[in-house]
């Protein structure tokens, strides 16, 4: 349960503020005398231009006048005061007090950042790691956030680390992430402790430890790190590096999504759907899926979306369920694809799109969703949405057996056992068929009775066939309960 990369960089920028330099300061308790300060900043003293400043910006002991703010902001900045370019910085980009000018910006944010301003160069990292108000940079955005990391604030160590582990900017190095989360925990980051744990219990870029992921994860959560006080409730879920308690991590999980962590609604939503831990409540299941989605969580979004196509937690409403398996889909969750590919699949409630369900199977498939390769693969089988490719077919199907989906081990030693478009194995066939038989798949059943019926590639055991035709039957397999019928 992580905060997605962009997330977590705004959860840092948003956290608590410790510049290098100082800021800009209030004016003293009392009238302040403008002229003699004005005078003052005039002989080239920074802190009173800095105070002229924010009175002007604030309107507290002057007049509120956005022009003469950025005026004495910029006479601080011609002054090396850090402070005076970081804000003179935000008013040109916001455009109050200044014609808006992201050029200038980014130059007075960069020269805050050189005088040692941790949110300059945290906002500025911000910017060409969005890449909205300026052409994307992961690898300026990546330097950005190693200067104030280096010189000891923890937030930006955080973000380093993020980087660092995932290879955003630069060449991945999870070891090197978990020194940078090391130094954010150490430095009292809240969000460095949570991420630390999560390394510890991934085993990422260092032992896998699910004591030490734990001891982080109460590390995090105690500082006020709300996906640490999540990841803690998984781990009390789980009992993983602490005695399981369904309850705690129902209370963690809680506190956690009423501060808003999205994760944390859709953990505690499934508690509540599957009644473990706390009474079942389809309802409160559902509210809490919803209030995870609009956190921009894709399995918040999936289990809203199958709430909405059950009826059950939410109103059936099939277009709704289908607007939200994309949301789903879009944000990460695979299932969101297939669950939306199978709509468009099998038609009827909405209309039929077999190109549309094929791209939504291959998506999943890419990605690792295992039922999306289970689906795509017949697709290129029968050319259903796609032309047909038999050797691309085999291929996924096994991919999707190794994993364990049975249905597409039966697949793939039908084509073992044909030997059409490939070597011909009755023995593996035989062994596949087996397993699949035995998980439920009917058809598997009746293809290893047939296979003993015949004598294909095995002694004839016409007693075993008709067992295996009957465990098809009770299956669901129709040609298995026909040839039952007659025996």
């Amino acid at each position: 349960m992580r905060l997605s990369k962009t997330s977590l960089v705004l959860a840092v920028l948003c956290g608590a503020s410790t510049a290098w330099a100082q800021q800009p300061a209030a004016p003293p308790a009392g009238a302040l005398d403008v002229e003699v300060t004005k005078k003052s900043c005039d002989k080239g003293n920074a802190a009173d231009c800095l105070m002229l400043a924010g009175a002007y910006q604030r309107g507290e002991g002057a007049p509120r006048d956005p022009k003469k703010a950025a005026d004495f902001y910029k006479k601080a900045c011609e002054l090396n005061q850090a402070p005076g370019c970081f804000e003179l910085a935000a008013i040109y980009l916001s455009g109050q007090g200044e014609k808006r000018d992201v050029n200038r910006a980014v130059l007075l944010f960069q020269k805050a950042c050189d005088l040692k301003h941790a949110d300059a160069c945290l906002r500025l990292g911000m910017m060409f790691y969005e890449g909205k108000e300026v052409e994307k940079d992961l690898g300026r955005a990546n330097t950005l956030f190693a200067r104030p990391c280096d010189d000891g604030i923890a937030r930006a160590c955080v973000t380093l680390g993020v980087m660092t582990r995932d290879g955003v900017g630069g060449l991945a190095d999870p070891k090197r992430a978990v020194l940078l989360f090391q130094k954010a925990c150490d430095g009292g980051e809240a969000g460095g402790c949570g991420e630390l744990g999560a390394a510890y219990r991934d085993g990422r870029g260092t032992a896998r430890d699910l004591g030490k992921a734990a001891a982080f994860f109460t590390r995090g959560c105690t500082a006020g790190s709300m996906a640490a006080c999540a990841n803690l409730g998984l781990a009390h879920e789980a009992g993983a590096g602490v005695p399981r308690d369904l309850a705690k991590a129902a209370t963690l999980f809680t506190s956690a999504c009423e501060a808003h962590d999205p994760a944390a609604c859709h953990s505690v939503g499934l508690m509540h759907k599957n009644g473990t831990g706390v009474a079942r409540n389809p309802a409160r299941a559902g509210a809490l899926f919803k209030e995870s989605c609009e956190g921009r969580y894709g399995r918040g979004c999936y289990e809203l979306g199958s709430a909405h196509y059950s009826g059950r937690g939410a109103a059936r409403d099939v277009a709704q369920a289908a607007l939200l398996y994309r949301d789903a889909c879009n944000l990460g969750d695979l299932r969101g694809c297939v669950s939306l590919g199978v709509m468009y699949e099998g038609g009827g409630q909405v209309a039929k799109d077999p190109v549309g369900a094929f791209k939504l199977f291959k998506e999943a498939c890419d990605g690792g969703e295992m039922t999306g390769c289970a689906r795509v693969a017949p697709m290129y089988e029968k050319a259903e949405g796609t032309s047909g490719d038999f050797a691309l077919a085999i291929a996924i199907y096994k991919k999707a057996c190794d994993s364990g989906d049975q249905p597409s081990c039966y697949r793939y030693a039908r084509q073992q056992r044909k030997g059409q478009y490939m070597t011909r194995d009755v023995a593996g066939a035989l062994q596949r068929f087996e397993k699949a038989c035995d998980a439920g798949v009917g058809d598997a059943c009746y293809e290893l009775g047939t296979l003993f019926e015949s004598a294909d590639g095995v002694a004839r055991d016409l007693a075993r066939a008709a067992a295996l035709f009957q465990k098809g039957c009770a299956a669901g397999q129709q040609q298995a309960c026909a040839r039952t019928k007659y025996r």
